[in-house]
């Protein structure tokens, strides 16, 4: 076996160790924004992502498919909006022309109600948001697909702002003569956030997971571990009924404490409709030609549902 066939099981087994302790020891993080996914096509697959990374959203979830050969040929842009809970809204670009990649991610926390930290007496309102700008390249080795990404992260409250710099890393691997591909990454390494006094590290997470495409379905698998969180695991599923048209599906996983706080069960929040099911996703996809259309649906329980739109196209 080749040297660069051996790295992959290397590759995975440093990415256990290093993230074990972190997941163990979960501890706040800032630039949560992050962790609001790219794209609509992602989204509705539940994110489970790491293996798949054949278009614009390798830059979010594994830069190992800006590598030439894999995905789709050609240069390629995206756009996507998403009508987030609580008046939030996130809006995304990326242009990939393989081996290299751009994205841009601009969060809005929509007018926030200021209040004096000991009275609570009102100050007046708010804004605050978030920027990420992130610059990839990824190369083929064979089967081995690599690839890194380097960050800048920006973020304002109020009259405060702050900055860091992170970068990404992935390996895509597909095996000869079977449509199944392993893929492992990691995202948002880098520099703490710091406000004033208080500095908090970034929502860092390790991916691992597998996809496997059969003639009208990609299925995909992954494993998350994040380091201001307990792991959770990933499904989804993608399935073409006609040409032109995907159907897809994801779920989840997450701690019962963190679902009840989600659905307001301890407050008495209701236990029916779709905003309830956290945990699920959904979407839809139209393809003509070298356009695509793409839509998510990402139920938040008591905070409502979030939608997210995506447009991507492909030139020569």
């Amino acid at each position: 076996m080749k040297s660069r066939e051996l790295f992959l099981p290397a590759f995975f087994a440093v990415l256990a160790a290093a993230a074990a302790p972190a997941a163990d020891a979960a501890e706040s993080s800032a630039a949560q924004f992050l962790k609001l996914g790219f794209g609509a096509r992602a989204l509705g697959m539940g994110e489970a992502y790491a293996a798949v990374a054949d278009d614009a959203a390798a830059l979010h979830y594994n830069p190992a498919g800006l590598a030439p050969g894999y995905g789709q040929g050609g240069r390629s842009a995206a756009f996507s909006h998403a009508w987030h809970i609580q008046d939030m809204g996130i809006s995304q670009a990326a242009y990939v022309a393989r081996p290299w990649g751009l994205s841009v991610t601009y969060f809005s926390a929509g007018e926030l109600e200021g209040r004096a930290p000991v009275t609570g007496a009102l100050t007046g309102n708010f804004t605050a948001s978030d920027i990420a700008v992130s610059a990839g390249y990824g190369l083929a080795l064979g089967r081995l697909k690599a690839g890194a990404a380097v960050k800048y992260i920006g973020q304002k409250i109020k009259d405060s702002s702050a900055s860091a710099f992170a970068a990404d890393a992935g390996l895509l691997y597909g095996l000869d003569g079977v449509p199944l591909t392993f893929g492992v990454s990691v995202s948002n390494f880098g520099t703490k956030i710091k406000f004033d006094e208080d500095s908090f590290p970034l929502p860092l997470v390790c991916r691992a997971g597998a996809a496997y495409r059969l003639d009208k379905t990609l299925l995909a698998l992954q494993l998350d571990l994040p380091n201001d969180d307990g792991a959770s695991l990933r499904l989804g599923a993608e399935y073409a009924p006609a040409a032109g048209v995907r159907l897809r599906l994801g779920y989840k996983t997450s701690s019962s404490a963190d679902k009840d706080a989600i659905l307001g069960k301890e407050l008495g929040g209701a236990g029916s409709g779709v905003s309830n099911l956290y945990g699920f996703f959904a979407g839809l996809g139209l393809i003509y030609r070298d356009f695509s259309l793409d839509y998510a649906l990402t139920p938040y329980g008591e905070l409502g549902n979030a939608h997210r739109f995506s447009f991507a196209f492909r030139f020569e």
